[in-house]
């Protein structure tokens, strides 16, 4: 022991194994602190844009709502026209001689803006035989396709609605006197909204627009009964 004591040099210092992990942990902690702000400012810079994707698809969301409202609006007043009618013809041997058309235009309207709701619920009626049994990916592309080719009906309907509302304007209704125009004026607001749901669902991810990955079902949710 008096050699091995005598060979070790005096200026040789031992440090403690604590004192190596705290200036370990010291340059750890220095590294994260710089990595720090880099990883936050991506963060938001990835944030900012599904945000804005977010919050139009809530745009289209209180477009359905107000849509849904106006149609209600509109159903209860072709009810109270039509049954008004009904009773003072039969009843009093008079009528509403607006009713019939007012009834008309209302019910044309009705019909375009339930087209445009059930777009935005994604209601309208598919076959998807063929696309259940693709894979995932090969099941997105298609989407992408039939999204494509529904835009470009929609602008057909688009193109076509305005020549009509424009050519027709002038022409009035021989009862109630409202432009004929107004007929092809609400194809023309279906076709300018469904091709602004369509192109944004063609510029925006699947998962925004409530497209999920179809999967068959579990064993388990017929245990627990059927789910919405």
């Amino acid at each position: 022991m008096n050699k091995l004591t005598q060979e070790m040099p005096l200026s040789m210092s031992i440090k403690p194994p604590s004192a190596t992990h705290a200036e370990s942990r010291k340059a750890a902690g220095a590294e994260q602190e710089k990595t720090a702000p880099q990883d936050t400012a991506a963060t938001q810079d990835t944030a900012a844009p599904s945000n804005i994707a977010v919050g139009i698809t809530a745009l289209f969301k209180g477009l359905e709502k107000t849509l849904t409202l106006l149609m209600v609006l509109a159903l209860v007043a072709m009810i109270v026209l039509v049954f008004v009618n009904v009773v003072l013809r039969y009843g009093f041997n008079s009528g509403i001689s607006i009713s019939v058309e007012l009834s008309r235009f209302l019910f044309v309207w009705v019909t375009f803006m339930g087209a445009v709701t059930a777009l935005i619920r994604q209601e309208h009626l598919s076959v998807n035989t063929f696309a259940d049994k693709l894979p995932a990916a090969m099941r997105a592309g298609l989407d992408r396709l039939v999204t494509l080719a529904m835009l470009g009906c929609c602008l057909m309907l688009l193109k076509g609605s305005y020549a009509q509302t424009v050519l027709n304007w002038s022409n009035l209704s021989p009862i109630s006197g409202i432009p004929v125009g107004v007929f092809y004026l609400a194809g023309l607001m279906a076709g300018v909204l469904m091709s602004l749901i369509l192109l944004w669902r063609l510029l925006t991810p699947l998962a925004l627009h409530a497209v999920t990955p179809r999967v068959a079902p579990s064993h388990a949710s017929d245990s627990q009964g059927d789910t919405p």
